[in-house]
């Protein structure tokens, strides 16, 4: 990641949204938005920091052939059937499983970028704080 600063990278789920069972579908989706929007970037005001902020940004809103994706689609913590309550509780649990993974990384030999990344998440640290680390371009 470190030298390649312009490579983009995206997460996308790849069974369920939230309460929704979608299966691979935002991978097509997310292929067939990103394959028409070419070299675009996201611009700022296109994003929203993630509630969790492991999870980074989420767009404001996604347009596909005319039509609007729900922003429960894009945003889980919208979702009726989720909201912040139990998002912040799979959250936690996210949180909980990279704590325990994370700690078999903390050597002396550990590159100082993978320092500050595990040290930016143990202070729970903004979508922001991670950006600051690792020099990229957004989109």
């Amino acid at each position: 990641m470190l030298e390649t600063p312009l490579t983009r990278y995206k997460l996308m789920p790849n069974q369920y949204v939230g309460s929704y069972e979608v299966g691979f579908m935002p991978q097509w989706l997310a292929r067939e938005y990103l394959s028409r929007r070419g070299s675009m970037r996201f611009r700022d005001e296109q994003l929203v920091e993630s509630r969790c902020s492991l999870l980074g940004y989420s767009p404001v809103s996604i347009k596909i052939d005319g039509t609007f994706l729900p922003k429960s689609l894009l945003r889980v913590d919208l979702q009726p059937e989720v909201g912040p309550e139990a998002y912040d509780k799979g959250a936690e649990l996210l949180y909980d499983f990279f704590d325990r993974e994370l700690k078999k990384f903390m050597s002396p030999d550990l590159h100082v970028t993978g320092r500050l990344i595990i040290e930016c998440f143990r202070d729970r640290g903004s979508a922001a704080d991670y950006e600051s680390i690792v020099p990229h371009e957004r989109g």
